[in-house]
This record gives C-alpha cells, structure tokens and sequence, in this order.
C-alpha cells in the first residue's frame, strides 16, 4: 500500500471553495483509500492506496470534489516519500530563515517540458527560484514593499502548469500523519 498527500488548489480561501475538512475526509474514505487524514483548511489530504496510478487519482479526487462539493479544483499529488526527500533534502536544510526571507517548496500537477535553469527571480526579485526540477521547485521569499514574495503565481506563470506551494514547517507536519 503506498502513502499518497493530495494537495488540493485555493479551497477554503477567502470564503471561495469551501470544504469541511470532515467531509473530505469522508468522501476520500467512501470512494475507497484507507488511513484518510487531512492537516489544517488548506486541503492536504494524507490517504493510502493499492493503486499506484496518480494520474488515475487524481482524476478521481478531482472528480469526486466536483460531485460532492460543486465545484473543481485542480490536485496535485506526491507519494509520501517524494515529500520527504524534498523535506529533507540537504539544499533545504542549509537554508537558514530570518526575518527578511522564507522558504517555500512548490508542486507541479504535471512535469515541465523544458528544464529551468536555476536561479530564476520574479520580477520584483522577491522570488528566487534556487532549485527546480520537472515538477518540483524550492525558493526563497524577501520582504518587498512590506509583503513577502509567493512563488506560486510566478511559477505557475513561468511554467503555464497549476501548481500549490507549502512552507516546509506544513509539510514536516503532514508528513506526521
């Protein structure tokens, strides 16, 4: 049986795309994968499967959210073990955070066609992409006109895939599960 996290894309933010985090997991048990767990309201879903298809699942999760919930929402999906090879990953744990930058991993739901050359900044330079591979990117967030920077509609931009982006600190905790 393999351990799978869906992440699931802008639910419960700013009253858009509401999911009670119960009834996900409900839904999740219902259609079959066992061990259904979910980590705050942001739609991290932590299940077991025999099958070892993603795509496969996730064209079931997104579908069952759309018959369930009425709308749909793009899932990104990573076994367990993918998470924790980024998560402790020794380029990951040499970044040091402080008040002036934070780390952010972002997810791909598909692979990029062509392989990014690293480092890549965002306009504003508060986005610095320091690793990138098909699906997988880690960055470093500066304070800029008060704000820090967020990778993910940079990425998404760059890359023209849907992406979901977590600090390393969630991710360490779903992985607890």
């Amino acid at each position: 049986m393999l351990r799978y996290i869906a992440f699931l894309r802008g639910i419960n933010v700013s009253g858009q795309k509401i999911i009670k985090m119960e009834l996900l997991r409900k839904v999740f048990s219902e259609a079959g994968f066992a061990d259904v767990k979910t980590y705050i309201q942001s739609g991290n879903v932590v299940f077991n499967s025999d099958n070892s298809d993603p795509v496969e699942h996730i064209q079931l999760i997104e579908d069952l959210i759309e018959q369930s919930f009425g709308f749909r929402t793009d899932v990104i999906l990573r076994k367990t073990s993918e998470i924790e090879a980024i998560v402790t990953s020794p380029l990951l744990n040499t970044l040091k955070s402080d008040d002036s930058k934070k780390h952010y991993i972002t997810f791909l739901k598909t692979s990029v066609v062509e392989p990014l050359i690293t480092p890549l900044f965002s306009k504003n330079s508060d986005v610095e992409i320091i690793y990138a591979d098909s699906m997988d990117f880690i960055s470093i967030s500066t304070l800029y006109k008060g704000s820090y920077g967020f990778p993910n509609a940079f990425i998404e931009k760059l890359t023209g895939i849907p992406s979901t982006t977590r600090n390393p600190n969630t991710l360490e905790k779903i992985l607890t599960l």
